[in-house]
Parts: C-alpha cells; structure tokens; sequence
C-alpha cells in the first residue's frame, strides 16, 4: 500500500506518494493529462536540468541567490543527470501532451531539483526548505522564457548524431559512385529509356543530395542557437536582475558545449518559435529527398525476374508468410515509413508555429516532443539504412549492359550526325522491328564503323573518363 505525504499549492492541498520526488504540481498534472502515457524525450529533460543549473549559477553571480543554495541545487542536479535515463519516467512523469507552454513540465523539474537538494541538506521530501521550487530553482525564470530554451538546447543535442548520420550515409554512396564509376546503363526520365549514363553517375548524385541534407540539418541547429533566456513571461525581463541573462547564457555555453546567443529582442523570441520551425522545415525537405532516394532504390532493385533489378539488395528478412523464397526491400520500406512520419511531424510543428498567439505560444510542449521524436526517428533510421542496405548494395551488371546497349535513346548520340527527324525516324523503326537502332545504323550503312565506334565510346556517350 502506497504512504503519501501532503503538499499544497495556490489550489490547496494533495496528496504526493512519500518517496516521490516530485511535488503537488506534477501531481495535479499527472491527475489532469493521462494522455499519451509516455514522458518527455531525456534530451528535454537534461537540456531542462541544464538551464536550472546555469540559472542557478548566473543567480549567484548577480546576487540573488547564496552560495550555500546555490551549491545545494547544483549538487542535486548533477546527482539526478547520473541516473540512468531509463529511470528518469519515474522521477519526470508528466505526459508530452500536457497544458499550454510546458508549465507542468517546468514546475516539475522546480520540485524535483528542490526536493534532491533539501534532501541533501537533510531534509525530508516536500518541505522545500532551504531550496523552494519557485523561490530558487525558478529564480529570474519564467516557463515562458525556459521552456523554449530548454527545447532548443534539447534539438540542438538530438541533432548533431543526425547531421553525423547523413554525413556518413552520403560517404557510403561516394564509395558506390567510385567502385561503379564505369558500369554503364541506361538513364530514365518520365520512367522511359533516356540517353546513356553509369551506375556511378546515379549514385554519385544520391551522394551530394545526402551531403546538401547534412547542410540543410547544421542551418536547422544554427537557429536554435539563439535563446530567449531572461525574457521572463512576456520578453520584458520583469523580476530578472541585471546581468543575468549574459551570464546564464555563458553558463549554459560551458555546459552544452554549444556556440549560444542572447536574442537580440526578447519580447519577439517568445512570440516567435520560428528557430524550432525552421529546424523541422530543414529536416522535412531533407526526408522528403531521403523518400525519393528511397523510392528510387525500391524501383532499381525491383523484380528479380519482371522489374529494373539492376542493383542487388542485401536480403535481411523472408518476404513472404505464403510465397518462399521471395525478398522484399525491407529495409527501404522501413525507410520510406519512418520519413513520412517525419513529415507529419513537421506539419505538427507548422500549426504550433502558427498558434502562437500575441507575447506567447503555448504550444511549445508538443513542438518538443515532436522534433525530438522526429530527430530520433531519423537518425536511427539513417543509420540502419546505411549499414543494412546501403553498404550491402551490389550492381547487377549483366542487366545494367543489356539495358545500356538495347535502350533506343543510344541514337541521342548520333543526332548531330544524322539530324534530329531522321535519328527518331530510326528510333521507331527500331522499336517496330525489336531490333536495336546501332543494328539498323549498320544495316543501312549511315555511319562508318569507325566513326561510330567513335560515337558509341560508353566514356563519350556518360562523360566519364578517367
């Protein structure tokens, strides 16, 4: 049978389990948003852990806050960011989808730092003395002006593995571009035979599409590098002393690790969450070029028998419960699944942006919880990709060559030589009589041997020399 301790809010009294960390306003939020039943992302919840400890920091330096406290609540922070995180839900349990701006998740981080710190100083849980969670832990702060710090600390966290991610995905198709720089077949454009190329000019631009993703992701992180910490609740720094919100933001410098800045108007950084939707505009054109990759894979590895087949996938799983033997590209479904969600995300993330509404959005909790999730989700994603698919990939080079050599658009080359109309009048036939357009060439003796042999040259025909 659980033991409670009674606490009280500015609503009254409740009743908190007796060894909970947490006090009556996470109590009251546990009770009002059984939503989700999962917690916030342990990016959000260290990145949030950071801001009270610099704040705590920056309060000492501007005198408002003593030494003594001052060393309580940074000894008990330290102690709770050396929990494994997987026990974090216990201590931080407040759903995701909670009230409008995060102030249950921030006062739930106030009491649980207040109450590790009294304990340290020997007190019982919930008496909050020496250290209160308003009167200390939330000093000069508002949720307003920490919780959107808090979030852009937690994405700037999250996201550097996913640049690393795409950087690393792109270094494998640079060694499929070098290894099948010269196996040549058949381009398409509108899914119809094209002019010639090779299976390294293909994957030679997958390469510099992943590495502009990486770009566009390190743009993304560069806007959330400026904070709104010290604007208090409206951006006007009430109750904040002065000198605080440089300090606070050096501080947080040495703890992240991260280049920061102060935001050059407060009152607009929180009105304005647009660093958070900037960051998931990045990522969703990076995954909306990550599916067509995808999809084009899916197409080039079609078959074996009836589709492109001209890349040969590694097989990781059975296809099939009624048909054996067969394989499917999993892994690229996977793939394909995990950016479409990424997607939805990000159309999350554009109507909390848009919500804002006059000194404030509220609707920063979710903004969190979804860039998080999405950052995540992708970055495993990229990783999966390029170590179960990607590195495996192997050309099917006898069918890439019979493509290269039957496709009829080979006569693009032999335009300029025998004018545009005739060149096509040679491509119907061809496909008429199933015969290939250099046998009708030669059939019909239009061009020396020699001076074709010149044309056909699969270095003449791709671009591709040594």
């Amino acid at each position: 049978m659980t033991n409670f301790r009674e606490e009280h809010d500015s609503l009254g009294n409740v009743k908190v389990p007796s060894d909970a960390l947490y006090g009556a306003q996470t109590l009251r939020a546990l009770e009002n948003y059984q939503i989700s039943h999962r917690t916030a992302h342990p990016w959000l919840i260290r990145a949030y852990l950071r801001v009270k400890a610099a704040a705590a920091t920056a309060n000492n330096q501007c005198g408002v806050l003593d030494k003594e406290n001052t060393k309580l609540i940074r000894n008990a922070i330290d102690e709770l960011l050396s929990i494994p995180t997987q026990n974090w839900p216990s201590i931080f349990p407040v759903d995701p989808y909670q009230a409008g701006a995060g102030t249950s998740q921030n006062m739930n981080i106030n009491e649980v730092v207040a109450n590790v710190a009294n304990r340290l100083a020997g007190k019982p849980l919930g008496t909050y003395a020496p250290i209160h969670p308003n009167d200390h832990v939330n000093r000069s702060q508002s949720t307003n002006d920490s919780f959107p710090t808090a979030m852009r600390l937690a994405i700037l966290e999250a996201s550097g593995p996913l640049v690393d991610a795409f950087q690393h995905i792109s270094d494998s198709f640079k060694k499929k571009t070098k290894e099948w720089k010269k196996i040549p077949k058949s381009a398409r454009t509108h899914l119809q035979d094209a002019v010639p190329m090779t299976l390294g000019q293909e994957f030679g631009a997958y390469a510099v599409t992943t590495e502009k993703c990486a770009q566009w992701i390190r743009s993304g992180r560069d806007a959330l590098r400026e904070l709104g910490i010290g604007g208090s609740a409206a951006g006007t720094g009430l109750t904040v002393p002065k000198g605080y919100t440089k300090a606070i933001v050096s501080e947080l410098e040495k703890l992240t690790g991260e280049k920061l800045t102060s935001a050059h108007n407060l009152c607009e950084a929180m009105q304005s969450q647009s660093p958070v939707t900037y960051y998931s505009a990045m990522l969703r054109i990076a995954a909306i070029e990550m599916t067509r990759i995808c999809n084009d894979l899916r197409l080039l590895a079609s078959g074996p028998m009836t589709g492109l087949a001209e890349i040969l996938l590694p097989a990781v799983q059975p296809g099939s419960s009624i048909m054996p033997g067969k394989v499917n590209p999993s892994i690229l479904e996977m793939a394909n699944q995990t950016f479409y969600s990424v997607l939805g995300y990000d159309q999350t993330i554009a109507s909390c942006g848009l919500a804002g509404q006059l000194e404030l959005n509220v609707m920063m909790p979710m903004m969190a919880y979804s860039m998080l999730e999405a950052t995540q989700v992708a970055t495993n994603t990229l990783t999966t990709l390029k170590e179960r698919c990607i590195d495996g990939l192997q050309p099917n080079e006898p069918r890439l060559r019979r493509y290269f050599e039957s496709t009829p658009q080979v006569a693009t080359a032999l335009s300029p030589k025998l004018g545009y109309e005739k060149t096509a009048e040679l491509v119907k036939e061809a496909l008429k009589k199933e015969k290939s357009v250099i046998d009708l060439v030669r059939d019909k003796n239009l061009i020396d041997e020699k001076e074709l042999s010149l044309l056909l040259d699969p270095g003449t025909l791709t671009g591709v020399t040594d």
